[in-house]
C-alpha cells in the first residue's frame, strides 16, 4: 500500500497556527468565571445614569445623587467635589463611603467589617451622616468620620472594643469644627469622640452592660441625654469625659451607690 506524502513543513505550521487560533477564539467565547467570594450585587446608579458594574462608584466635581441598592462588598463609593447625595440601602460589607469635599448628605444601612474594615466618611464641608449601627471588633473596625465642618452625624448602636491603638471596634470622630453627635446605647467599649471645637454628644446610654466611652475633646463641649435629658452613665464601666475646657453636662451615675462608671471633667 503507498505511504501517503508527508505534509511540507509551511503547510504543517498553517495547521498549527490554525489550531492555536481556534483555541484562542474558544476562549474568548467561553463563559468569565466567577471571582472568589461572588460577583458584586449591587446596583448603583449616579445622577440617574447606572454605574458600571464592579468595585469603584465615583461621582463628579458638581453636585451629585448616588444611590445603591443591595449591600455593598469591598467597594469605594466616594462623592469627591460638590455637595453630595449618597444613598446605601444595603450593608456597607469591608466598604468605604467616602464624602469628599462639600456639604454632603450620607445615609446608609449597617456597617458590617466581616473580613476588612467598613467606614463612612464625610469629608471637608458641613456634612449630614445617617448610620443605623456602627458595630465592629477588634479586628475589624466600622468607624464614622465627620472631619472637617460643622457635621451632623446621627448613629444608633455603638458597640465593639477597640484592640492595640484603639484600632477597630465600633467608633465615631467628630473630628474637626463644632459637631453634632445623637447617638443609641454606646457600650461593649463602643466610642463616641467629639473632636475639636464645641461639639453637643447626645447618647440614650453609656455603658449600661460592659463599658462605653464619651470623650468631648478640646472645646467647650455639651454632653447630655437624648432630648436634653440626663444621661446615664453605667452601671457597667462607662466612661464620660468632657476633655479640655469648661464643659456643660447633664450626666449622672445609673447605680450611685455602687458607681463602676467614671465622670470626669463634666461639671
Amino acid at each position: 500500500m503507498p505511504l501517503a506524502p508527508r505534509p511540507s513543513r509551511p503547510a504543517v505550521r498553517g495547521l498549527a497556527l490554525t489550531a492555536t487560533l481556534l483555541a484562542v477564539a474558544s476562549l474568548s467565547t467561553a463563559p468569565a468565571r466567577a471571582q472568589e467570594g461572588g460577583l458584586p450585587s449591587h446596583h448603583c446608579v449616579l445622577n440617574g445614569s447606572a454605574v458600571p458594574p464592579g468595585q469603584a462608584v465615583y461621582g463628579t466635581p458638581g453636585d451629585d445623587v448616588i444611590e445603591c441598592e443591595n449591600d455593598v462588598e469591598n467597594v469605594i463609593i466616594w462623592g469627591a467635589g460638590g455637595d453630595d447625595n449618597i444613598r446605601v440601602k444595603g450593608l456597607i460589607i469591608d466598604s468605604q463611603v467616602l464624602g469628599g469635599d462639600g456639604d454632603d448628605r450620607i445615609q446608609t444601612s449597617h456597617l458590617y467589617p466581616r473580613a476588612d474594615q467598613a467606614s463612612v466618611r464625610g469629608g471637608a464641608g458641613d456634612d449630614t451622616i445617617i448610620v443605623p449601627t456602627v458595630m465592629g471588633s477588634t479586628e475589624h473596625g466600622a468607624t464614622i468620620y465627620g472631619d472637617q465642618g460643622a457635621d451632623t452625624i446621627t448613629v444608633g448602636t455603638v458597640s465593639g472594643a477597640p484592640g492595640q491603638h484603639a484600632r477597630g471596634g465600633g467608633q465615631v470622630f467628630g473630628n474637626d469644627g463644632p459637631d453634632t453627635i445623637s447617638a443609641g446605647v454606646i457600650d461593649f467599649g463602643g466610642r463616641v469622640l467629639g473632636g475639636s471645637e464645641n461639639d453637643l454628644i447626645e447618647a440614650k446610654g453609656v455603658g449600661p452592660e460592659a463599658g462605653g466611652v464619651i470623650q468631648g475633646g478640646p472645646g467647650r463641649d455639651t454632653i447630655r441625654g437624648t432630648k436634653n435629658t440626663v444621661l446615664l452613665a453605667g452601671p457597667g464601666w462607662g466612661l464620660v469625659d468632657g476633655g479640655l475646657d469648661v464643659d456643660e453636662c447633664r450626666v449622672e451615675h445609673a447605680n450611685p451607690e455602687r458607681a463602676r462608671s467614671t465622670i470626669a471633667s463634666c461639671p
